[in-house]
């Protein structure tokens, strides 16, 4: 393949032009170019390039509630069964460990640890556990 030094497009082996912008192909080797100091670097095209992820602000942290619901509720069926009630509280303890660690605003933590609780009680409920 060969690619084109103005935008980045690929070529095929052996063509003159490029098909996307029409920019005369250097003839001229890899090795030579890097040899002879002409080389520089290939652009990219603008739509290739990694754009950062947007967030958003007011968003609330529902996959954080459903993590930690979904480890509360496998926590308590595994602890709960070898521990009794003791097995309960700790699981209850590792998730509000876990809650504030992910989330991404830290002032939020309170209500994710009430909404937590909250959604892996009706999960228990729903599923009879």
């Amino acid at each position: 393949m060969v690619y084109c030094p103005r935008c980045g497009e690929r070529n095929r082996e052996g063509s003159r032009f490029c098909r996307n912008c029409g920019t005369l192909l250097e003839e001229k080797p890899l090795k030579s170019r890097f040899i002879s100091g002409e080389f520089r670097e290939t652009p990219v095209r603008e739509d290739l390039r990694a754009k950062p992820r947007e967030t958003s602000r007011g968003g609330f942290e529902w996959d954080t509630v459903i993590m930690g619901a979904v480890i509360l509720v496998i926590l308590t069926v595994i602890l709960g069964r070898l521990m009794g009630l003791l097995g309960v509280l700790a699981a209850v303890l590792i998730v509000l460990i876990y809650v504030p660690s992910a989330a991404r605003r830290k002032s939020s933590a309170p209500l994710l640890i009430i909404m937590t609780i909250i959604t892996a009680a009706a999960a228990s409920a729903l599923f009879g556990i």
